[in-house]
């Protein structure tokens, strides 16, 4: 029994396996199967664009790309409006080109030499708008009081730029003021473009196109750079004064301001544009010229009592005064008590101030009687430096203004200004208004020859005046006439016209006590 249904269970099982078999064998099929349609399908997917439609397929999906050909009506729809994307461009220019010029002045009112130059930038702008304007602009002009504080100069200043939109600011000022607002200007520029023109002395504003020039490029200097300013400009007052005055020993008044700083210790200054230095003036007086400095002061600006420095000039021998100032100090006062001190046989010799102006004579009562100053810049015999000067003055004074140097300089700059923009076409491309004025051989000037009043040296001179002789130190003498002394073999060496070189009249020098004898003073 046993037996049996083990041998059952067996065949059982046998046939079991043989169903399961079965089963395993039909799912494997049926899992082979599922397989191969799955690859099947991928493999359809994947040569989908490999059979023989590739070439057919391209040429319909090529439209598809070409649709765009389809917008050509959109580049067609314009033509309604084709009048309008040509002169789209043109109307941009016309435009920009009818905007003004705008032109700023930014000076102290109160102190009269600022304000002259004032007027004169002023009387530039109304010539140049009555003669049509810069290519067709009309020239709008402005002007903000520094009241000479930094911190108002720069509040001015960014008014201008920014409010106002000035393309050109004429800046007089201390130097201080003129450093700040040159820092301001260098931040301002790339939002709004423009052109800085000062007139200083101070090394430091002529330093900053001179170090950094992609940063500082808008500033320019109407005057001559430091060095030259207190050297080679100021070296023939005491070449003459040895050669015609027979001098020997000099007093030396300086104004103690940034501005002289070359003057009183001597400076030097390596650029990529060079180097560029000068000894103090006690120093190259003595060295250069030959003559012997016995006195020196330091003049406080504000200075009003000079009698102790008169005194002290006299009692150290000294046979000549040379006064380093600018409009800060009060050469009427200093003139005065000259005349009235133990010194008034000394001659005085006057550097900066309102002795520029023929009207000297009346502020100083008559005291100016032998006085020396470093140009009579207003007098109504002035020589014709250029065919301008001369109109110039007389246009100033029948507007009755007294015009200094830098009169001279600010009104000829708003000339280069409008040659410039002309030479460049638009009047608003101010990157292009500078490469311009750096090119620029500009021979409207109405004090420099055109070779002294270059802006595009490639040396220290960069965008400033060059120290040159000039033919306008003159003394006052009977009734304030003013007699043009500097050396004629010098003025003509500059390249000066026969007719300035024929004014000058070193010989006619007089001593101021001889001018109190034949003057009756």
């Amino acid at each position: 029994m046993l037996a049996k249904l083990i041998e059952s269970i067996k065949i059982k099982n046998l046939k079991y396996n043989k169903i399961m078999n079965k089963i395993m064998d039909s799912k494997k099929f049926l899992l082979g199967l599922g397989l191969l349609l799955v690859i099947a399908f991928l493999g359809c997917a994947e040569q989908a664009p490999t059979p023989t439609p590739t070439p057919t397929t391209p040429v319909a999906t090529t439209p598809a790309v070409k649709t765009p050909v389809v917008t050509t009506p959109v580049v067609t729809t314009p033509p309604p409006a084709t009048p309008t994307p040509t002169p789209v461009t043109t109307p941009k220019t016309t435009q920009v080109s009818g905007e003004p010029v705008k032109v700023c002045a930014l000076f102290d009112p109160r102190v009269p030499v600022f304000k002259g130059n004032v007027e004169v930038i002023k009387m530039a702008v109304n010539e140049i708008n009555s003669a049509g304007g810069i290519k067709g602009r009309k020239v709008e002009f402005y002007h903000e009081d520094t009241q000479r504080k930094v911190d108002i100069a720069v509040t001015a200043y960014r008014k201008a730029v920014l409010e106002i939109g000035c393309d050109v600011i004429f800046f007089e000022g201390v130097t201080e003021e003129t450093l700040a607002v040159i820092e301001e200007g260098a931040k301002l520029y790339n939002t709004k473009p423009h052109i800085f023109i000062t007139s200083t002395a101070a090394m430091e504003q002529t330093l900053f196109p001179l170090t950094n020039y992609d940063k500082y490029k808008f500033v320019f200097n109407a005057l001559p750079v430091g060095p030259d300013h207190h050297y080679g400009w100021t070296k023939p007052f005491f070449e003459d004064a040895k050669q015609y005055m027979g001098v020997k020993k000099v007093a030396l008044f300086i104004e103690d301001a940034a501005w002289t700083l070359c003057s009183r210790e001597g400076c030097k200054y390596t650029t990529s544009f060079g180097t560029t230095e000068t000894k103090a003036m006690k120093d190259w007086i003595r060295d250069d010229v030959g003559l012997e400095v016995v006195y020196v002061s330091n003049i406080a600006v504000g200075e009003k009592n000079f009698l102790p420095l008169l005194e002290m000039a006299k009692s150290r021998g000294a046979q000549y005064i040379f006064v380093r100032s600018s409009w800060y100090t009060d050469t009427v006062t200093l003139t005065k008590q000259w005349a009235s001190s133990s010194a008034r046989d000394i001659p005085l010799v006057l550097w900066g101030g309102p002795n520029h102006w023929s009207v000297f004579w009346n502020l100083t009562g008559g005291a100016a009687l032998g006085v020396i100053t470093s140009g009579a810049y207003d007098a109504q015999n002035i020589p014709p430096i250029s065919p301008l000067t001369r109109p110039f003055i007389e246009k100033a004074r029948s507007l009755g203004l007294s015009v200094d140097i830098s009169s001279h300089n600010f009104y000829s700059e708003m000339y280069r200004i409008k040659e410039s923009m002309e030479k460049v076409g638009d009047p608003k491309n101010i990157d292009a208004v500078i490469k311009a004025m750096e090119e620029l051989e500009f021979k409207n000037h109405t004090l420099v020859p055109a070779k002294f009043a270059y802006f595009g040296y490639k040396d220290p001179r960069l965008h400033s005046y060059t120290g040159i002789p000039m033919p306008l130190p003159a003394q006052f003498q009977c009734n304030g006439q003013a007699v043009f002394i500097s050396s004629p073999e010098r003025i003509k060496g500059a390249g000066y016209s026969d007719e300035v070189v024929s004014m000058m009249k070193p010989e006619a020098y007089k001593p101021p006590a001889e001018l109190r004898k034949i003057c009756g003073s």
